[in-house]
């Protein structure tokens, strides 16, 4: 059993990690036969400035929810966490 799982482990490890992406189309025609078609899609490059806007506002959306919907905690009767909103409709996203 163990040989299996290690067996497992280093064929699962043996992939190299790449920074891209290959596609590969194949097609068949009558005339040509089979033909495929390899393209390598590289990754972009992240843009950091976009990713620390996009978080700001997705904090800003969260505060807004908070202060609108007003969520507190309560236990029902077999210990549950519950939430309880101030206004209805926060359960579904609602935030103003």
């Amino acid at each position: 059993m163990k040989t299996i799982f290690a067996f497992a482990v280093l064929a699962l490890m043996s992939g190299s990690a790449s920074a891209w992406d290959i596609n590969t189309t194949c097609t068949w025609s009558k005339f040509y036969g089979r033909t495929c078609k390899t393209a390598v899609i590289a990754d972009q490059p992240r843009d950091l400035a976009q990713e620390a806007a996009e978080e700001a506002a997705k904090q800003q959306r969260i505060r807004k929810w908070e202060s609108f919907c007003k969520p507190a905690r309560t236990y029902d009767s077999e210990g549950v966490i519950r939430l309880i909103y101030a206004r209805p409709g926060c359960e579904f996203g609602r935030s103003e």
